[in-house]
């Protein structure tokens, strides 16, 4: 049985749920949304909270909005000046545009960051199931039966079969926020995925040339060394299997055709190329340091799963799934800018502990 929503002042969950309010309903916050086109803002933003306390409480949008009309102590405390009706929020939600939510969520958190002027980082890139809690013990579900859905069968090593999909993250890894995510049907190999995620972050500014990327075992192919080296400019940390060959992995890369009619000083261009791959070479050695660093993305994923009741997914569609999930990484990622600072910080979340 759900326990109502009774505001206390005092209360370590209510104090933190109000700072991430105001930031929610900042100055800065307000322009970035109705730069993306989330408008009216009179609308989006209690839309915004009433799904962000469904979320930090484990409940339903029905119940949050319930328990608000019939407390007037808990629209005061946090600042609500019109509850919409819960249809009104499932509608409003349902015509927004998930490319437009994301943005804004992307735009919120590197404003909290703000280190533009952050010369060279590291990013976290790894993907945790999205499993929908489809019984198919009771009712056997094919492939094909599922060949319409924006969902389908899956594998996750951490939950064996499922239906659902896969979330892919991206994390820096100085700030431990989260500054990408992406949402694909099923359960596409982590190895196929390197090729497709790199041009997006590449596109939208987040990896520059130099950066380092921290990735899990599963990504591993001496292909994607070689895409992210020779295309992209950056040093791809994966961690390695049993069977990997640095000297094979040397010989393949060799300088990239596209070197050879870039406009500037030839001599120049590769030796920043050949200085990149030196520096990859001899970091990917530090096989354990790796694993160590790579480890926080997992704490994030539990933050999500555990204390933010990400487990509970009922999103049906690819765009569904897209929003809540921008909603949730935007709560996630304010409360990381707000208290977190470790592991220890993450594991307290996660059970929680919201102090």
């Amino acid at each position: 049985m759900m326990h109502g929503l009774n505001f206390d002042e005092t209360d370590s969950n209510y104090m933190l749920l109000n700072e991430i309010f105001k930031i929610i309903g900042s100055r800065e916050s307000k322009q970035i949304m109705a730069r993306n086109g989330l408008k009216p803002l009179d609308k989006v933003i209690p839309l915004v909270k009433t799904v962000i306390i469904a979320a930090y409480f484990e409940c339903s949008i029905s119940f949050v909005v319930d328990e608000l009309k019939s407390k007037s102590e808990l629209r005061e405390g946090l600042n609500f000046d019109i509850v919409l009706e819960a249809q009104e929020i499932y509608d409003r939600l349902s015509r927004l545009n998930p490319e437009q939510l994301e943005n804004t969520v992307n735009s919120i958190l590197n404003k909290l960051k703000n280190d533009y002027n952050r010369g060279r980082r590291t990013f976290i890139i790894d993907a945790t199931p999205g499993d929908l809690n489809i019984n198919f013990n009771g009712k056997k579900i094919s492939k094909e039966s599922l060949e319409e859905k924006d969902y389908a069968w899956a594998w996750g090593t951490s939950i064996g079969f499922y239906i659902g999909y896969k979330i892919t993250l991206v994390l820096d890894y100085k700030s431990k926020m989260p500054v990408y995510f992406m949402i694909d049907r099923g359960s596409p190999n982590d190895t196929t995925m390197v090729s497709k995620i790199l041009p997006i972050l590449q596109r939208k500014k987040i990896i520059r040339k130099g950066d380092c990327i921290l990735m899990d075992r599963g990504y591993y192919s001496y292909e994607n060394y070689k895409i992210a080296l020779q295309k992209f400019h950056v040093i791809p940390l994966i961690l390695t299997r049993s069977k990997f060959n640095k000297e094979k992995l040397e010989s393949m890369l060799n300088y990239p055709l596209h070197l050879f009619h870039a406009k500037s000083n030839l001599k120049r261009v590769k030796k920043t190329y050949e200085k990149l791959v030196n520096e990859f070479l001899q970091k990917i050695d530090e096989r354990d340091k790796i694993k160590c660093h790579r480890g926080f993305i997992e704490d994030f994923f539990k933050l999500l799963k555990e204390g933010l009741g990400f487990k509970q997914l009922n999103r049906y569609t690819l765009n569904s799934m897209s929003k809540y999930t921008a909603i949730v990484v935007l709560l996630a990622g304010i409360i990381t800018y707000l208290r977190i600072n470790s592991k220890t910080d993450f594991q307290k979340f996660s059970e929680g502990k919201f102090y």
